[in-house]
């Protein structure tokens, strides 16, 4: 790759690598060399980093401070949770570069993401600007999985404004991964709920979701609020279902979506759709050159994390 092509791509720092840079993110990378070029690596395992390195022709970093201190980064792409505490986020933030954190650093740092988050929403108490602490994104997988992304197409063109959502999903994994649910109901609403848990005669977790009545397509006030419940059930994929103002779509998994309306039905298999973590990974880079794209936010994260962590989710006996 010539250096002047190089320079075309948004300059990348990425940091920790392990069995999750096989698993989800070393070919998602390879599809976007077109958008980014790795600049640098760093993991605390050194031949790892030089192996790394050198598919992309990048130097190895040999701490965090040299990858946080590169002017030539214009991100980083952060995969390895081992170390990433309040006060190393403080740093990214303080070295003013978009980071993007995946979603096993949610899982992993929750603790740490939500006392930066609630840190910079309640008063700025780390000195941090609010805007700055924006650029740490979250990797929100559920609102860019390809049935996610056609259900959005078909709310716009066919199926209309969402009346009401229920989710069925294993509500026993870590608060991250229902959060990430959360996230999605909210992002889809587009507005705050009002929040309570399941109704006490259900034998099973559940939290409800009360949204405030909007204009219907046709111009006129929907007579009643919209609503979207969770509820527990253990299973591998979470079962969506969204009820519209003209039909309604069921998504049983990440890439398939079955929808319909009264004049038509389609049940339709996206697995030729990029994967999630290639969209999300795309719109940081159009984030990290000054985009404004609605990728989401650490605080929009945290709002989702704290609304399953105030709620008492019952498991069934």
């Amino acid at each position: 790759m010539s250096e002047t092509s190089r320079r075309d791509r948004v300059g990348l720092g990425l940091i920790g690598l392990g069995p999750i840079w096989e698993q989800h993110y070393r070919e998602p990378l390879s599809r976007l060399r077109n958008r980014l070029t790795i600049r640098m690596v760093y993991d605390p395992v050194e031949g790892r980093s030089k192996s790394i390195a050198s598919d992309y022709g990048a130097e190895v970093a040999h701490s965090l401070t040299q990858v946080l201190r590169r002017p030539t980064l214009q991100g980083l792409i952060i995969l390895d949770p081992g170390w990433c505490t309040t006060g190393f986020l403080n740093l990214v933030i303080r070295g003013n570069k978009p980071a993007f954190l995946s979603s096993q650093v949610l899982s992993h740092a929750a603790n740490a993401v939500a006392a930066l988050g609630n840190s910079v929403n309640h008063g700025d108490a780390a000195g941090l600007r609010t805007n700055a602490a924006e650029q740490l994104i979250p990797e929100l997988c559920q609102r860019f999985t390809p049935a996610s992304c056609r259900l959005r197409e078909l709310i716009a063109t066919r199926l209309g404004p969402v009346v009401k959502i229920a989710i069925e999903a294993d509500l026993s994994h870590p608060a991250t991964e229902t959060a990430s649910l959360v996230d999605w109901c909210l992002d889809l609403m587009g507005q705050a709920p009002t929040i309570s848990p399941a109704p006490s005669g259900e034998s099973t977790a559940g939290i409800d979701f009360t949204f405030a009545a909007r204009t219907s397509s046709n111009g006129r006030a929907m007579p009643t609020p919209r609503t979207a419940t969770l509820r527990h059930l253990p299973a591998d994929n979470a079962l969506i279902r969204v009820q519209c103002e003209r039909g309604t779509a069921t998504l049983p998994n990440r890439a398939q979506i079955r929808w319909e309306t009264a004049a038509e039905s389609a049940d339709e298999s996206l697995t030729d759709e990029r994967t999630e973590t290639e969209i999300l990974i795309d719109q940081f880079c159009r984030r990290a050159l000054g985009g404004l794209n609605p990728i989401g936010r650490l605080s929009e994260f945290v709002q989702a994390l704290e609304i399953v962590n105030s709620i008492p989710l019952r498991q069934p006996a």
